[in-house]
């Protein structure tokens, strides 16, 4: 694991492949925020597989992910939201209305010692820091606040006809 920390990250690329090496890395948890689960960086095939590796190792691992709007997921179709109806009770996609807390910030949480944050707004570059914990467990305490006031969504549920 790499324990390099870089500012000025660009947003969706090379934050989608940052993504990716976090999940890899991996070995119990995967947490995402995001507000829209961006299709230019969260719809990857190389991503999908990465989390469905990491479920699949073990059944304590989990991959939690929440977002604010779900209508170009369900719209446009996702991997991730595939993966999470194929795969309910391992990856968990939850929606949040609004949260005075969440400022429209997208952040990827692996374990409890890496993170890779973008912060709200379209106009910012992300931070990558794969080996703080500091930095990973304020993130995780805002994660874990935001999911408490989270439900499922029912456009995310698989449609059976």
């Amino acid at each position: 694991m790499s324990n390099e920390f870089l500012t000025g990250v660009a947003y969706p690329h090379p934050f989608d492949e940052l993504a990716i090496q976090l999940c890899d890395e991996a070995l119990r948890h995967i947490c995402i925020l995001s507000p829209d689960l961006d299709h230019a960086a969260f719809d990857n095939e190389q991503l999908a597989a990465s989390l469905t590796a990491l479920v699949r190792r073990s059944r304590q691992t989990t991959v939690r992910i929440l977002i604010a709007d779900s209508r170009a997921l369900v719209s446009r179709g996702h991997r991730l939201l595939n993966l999470s109806r194929r795969l309910p009770s391992a990856i968990a996609l939850q929606k949040l209305a609004e949260h005075p807390d969440w400022n429209g910030e997208t952040v990827v949480i692996r374990d409890r010692d890496g993170v890779l944050y973008k912060p709200g707004g379209s106009d910012h570059d992300g931070f990558y820091e794969p080996g703080s914990r500091a930095s990973t467990r304020k993130h995780l305490e805002l994660f874990e606040e935001l999911w408490r006031h989270s439900a499922p969504d029912v456009e995310l549920r698989t449609l059976s006809l």
